[in-house]
């Protein structure tokens, strides 16, 4: 069904609206791997872009919209000439993942940390994150995840 929703001639974009709800994660991953499959690249990266934006919409689910389920996430995926393009688009609390500081590492496994490293995952997987965030003229915060094509 996924794989249905995206475009096999043109392959250029697609997108779909997810409800906000921890149980959709999966559909999101498939949604985002199909079409990076689409686009070049193997199965391993594929399913790195997917988790990387698995990490997205959870911290909208639990951090923006507080579990309201009620709220909805729009997944855009696209390419151009350089670039696999994710756009995540929702209407919650604003929040800037690049306002998080990259975590010490080394101070994580030496305190056993759990958690918290999401944004750090994000960045580590794709080459390029931009944050718009809600206001006047934009009534979404977008978040912009990019990877360089295969």
């Amino acid at each position: 069904m996924i794989s249905e929703m995206i475009n096999k001639k043109l392959n250029k974009n697609s997108e779909a609206v997810f409800s906000a709800d921890f149980k959709n994660l999966e559909k999101i991953r498939d949604f985002v791997k199909q079409f990076a499959l689409k686009n070049g690249f193997n199965e391993e990266v594929s399913d790195k872009i997917a988790l990387a934006v698995d990490e997205a919409c959870t911290n909208l689910i639990r951090y923006s919209f507080n579990f309201d389920n009620n709220q909805k996430i729009k997944i855009s995926v696209q390419t151009d000439d350089r670039f696999f393009i994710v756009n995540i688009f929702d209407e919650g609390k604003p929040f800037n993942p690049l306002d998080v500081p990259k975590p010490d590492m080394n101070e994580y496994i030496l305190n056993f940390k759990k958690g918290g490293l999401g944004i750090y995952l994000i960045r580590s997987v794709m080459d390029e994150i931009g944050y718009l965030p809600s206001n006047e003229n934009n009534p979404q915060n977008t978040l912009t995840l990019k990877k360089l094509l295969a």
